[in-house]
């Protein structure tokens, strides 16, 4: 039993270093111009190793906008909950988009766009589990119900998470579209109050 958990340990182990090593030299150098081969060889991994946990770097582009953002969004989110325990449910939605955003900014442009295409494209063949691989966004869903007391529209929680959502995505959709031209994190925070206040009271109703 001990031998078997030290293998599956060494095994996360190896799938967390090939993934950390391919996220950071695509980072570093553009998708295109990264093989697997030298995401292996800068790994310290064999090419065997890589085809164990990942089918192509497609698979490990859209494992880093999923695994890289549910950390991040955490570490976030939880910090702004810990130093902000007043926070009202406004505010708290607001900075959880403002904070989906910043991250875009933080994964760069080019693994965005990446992101965004390649998990579009397993929708075609389905079923896609992009929004089962969201977990945070529960966070978000959470405090949108707790605030629905609040809610001058006349949409439900689940319209009002699907709206918050879509227009984040959106905001994304067109910084990629438009060559990363704007700043996605100042542009954010100028639309995302408007578009929160335009469902609930505000603070001076």
């Amino acid at each position: 039993m001990e031998r078997r958990s030290t293998r599956r340990e060494k095994a996360a182990e190896t799938k967390q270093k090939i993934f950390e090593t391919a996220v950071r030299l695509i980072k570093e150098n553009g998708y295109n111009n990264v093989t697997v081969s030298e995401i292996c060889r800068a790994a310290g991994v064999a090419k065997g190793s890589f085809y164990v946990h990942y089918n192509s770097k497609e698979d490990v582009v859209r494992a880093s906008y999923h695994t890289d953002m549910s950390a991040y969004m955490q570490r976030y989110h939880t910090a702004f909950l810990e130093t902000h325990p007043n926070a009202s449910y406004d505010e708290r939605i607001i900075y959880f988009m403002e904070l989906e955003l910043r991250f875009a900014e933080y994964a760069g442009y080019e693994m965005t766009c990446l992101a965004y295409a390649l998990n579009l494209g397993t929708c075609v063949p389905g079923p896609s589990e992009h929004l089962t691989q969201r977990g945070f966004s529960e966070d978000l869903y959470d405090a949108i119900q707790k605030n629905s007391d609040n809610n001058i529209s006349p949409l439900s929680s689940d319209e009002v998470f699907c709206y918050f959502e879509s227009a984040i995505r959106g905001l994304m959709a067109t910084w990629c579209f438009s060559d990363a031209s704007f700043s996605i994190v100042e542009r954010g925070k100028k639309y995302i109050p408007l578009l929160v206040y335009s469902i609930y009271a505000g603070p001076d109703a």
